[in-house]
């Protein structure tokens, strides 16, 4: 019979092993591919992530991207940006965004810094990936069922 510890220990490190791999999986995801509830949290995030950026690195305190976001989703769905976090992707809205402002924080370090980062065409994607997910939202025939 195998101890109790090294069953822990192999839980453990397959759980670690799979977020390991869920987290290159996203960074390497085509969005020209997603649909349907896939792109509408894709889009979410970037839009959190763009604004996120917007304020850590050119000190803009408005939320233009998730404001886009929510915008789209009261008209389309009656739905707020908040309210799609809680009912699809986390039900603590606070946590999910700080996980999304650290893996941006994380990627801005690893970049060498905010001007580094702009060098390197960090905003020049967010602005294309954020411009292309919205269009595809605005279309999509997807509705977000409760």
């Amino acid at each position: 019979m195998k101890s109790p510890l090294l069953f822990t220990h192999t839980l453990l490190l397959s759980l670690f092993l799979l977020l390991s791999f869920s987290a290159k999986a996203q960074d390497s995801i085509d969005i020209t591919e997603l649909t349907g509830e896939a792109l509408h949290i894709q889009l979410v995030e970037t839009a959190l992530k763009y604004d996120f950026y917007n304020k850590r690195c050119r000190g803009v305190s408005v939320s233009k991207e998730v404001n886009q976001v929510n915008r789209l989703f009261l008209k389309k769905y009656g739905l707020t940006v908040n309210n799609f976090i809680k009912e699809h992707i986390n039900r603590n809205t606070r946590a999910y965004q700080d996980q999304v402002k650290q893996q941006l924080y994380k990627e801005l370090f690893e970049l060498g810094g905010c001007v580094e980062a702009k060098q390197k065409g960090l905003v020049s994607n967010f602005q294309q990936t954020f411009r292309h997910l919205l269009e595809k939202a605005e279309t999509s025939p997807w509705f977000p069922l409760s």
